[in-house]
C-alpha cells in the first residue's frame, strides 16, 4: 500500500457556553501529545463560529490523519489499551463538552487500497 493513502478522523466537539478557549487550551496540553505519540498528526483544529463566544457555544472542527488501514487500527488499538485516556482525559474533559462526535474518512480514491489489509 502506499504511503499516500491517508485516514482522517474528523471530530466535531461542542464545549459548554463559554469554555471553548479553556478547553482547546486543555486539550493541546493534555490529548494532542498522546495523540501524537499514538500516530496522528493534527491536520486542522478549526472554530465556528470564527469568534470566541461567551454566552453560546462554539463548535471545534479538528481533522487528524493516520497512514492507511494499519496506522488507524494501531492507533484504535493503542487508545483501547491505554485506561488513562478515558479515565483520564475524556473523563476529566466531560464537565466542559456539551457533544463530541468522530467520523472517520478518507479520499473515495484510496478505498481498495484501504481494504487490501
Amino acid at each position: 500500500m502506499s504511503d499516500a493513502v491517508m485516514v482522517y478522523l474528523i471530530d466535531q466537539i461542542t464545549p459548554k457556553p463559554g469554555l471553548a478557549q479553556a478547553f482547546v487550551q486543555a486539550w493541546r496540553e493534555r490529548y494532542v501529545p498522546e495523540a501524537q505519540a499514538r500516530g496522528m498528526r493534527l491536520e486542522h483544529l478549526w472554530v465556528t463560529p470564527p469568534l470566541w463566544l461567551e454566552d453560546q457555544s462554539n463548535t471545534l472542527i479538528i481533522i487528524w490523519s493516520v497512514r492507511g488501514a494499519e496506522g488507524f487500527w494501531s492507533m484504535s488499538y493503542q487508545g483501547r489499551q491505554d485506561p488513562s485516556l478515558q479515565d483520564w482525559w475524556w473523563n476529566e474533559a466531560a464537565p466542559m463538552i456539551e457533544s463530541r462526535r468522530r467520523h472517520v474518512a478518507s479520499d473515495i480514491g484510496d478505498l481498495a487500497n484501504l481494504a487490501a489489509v
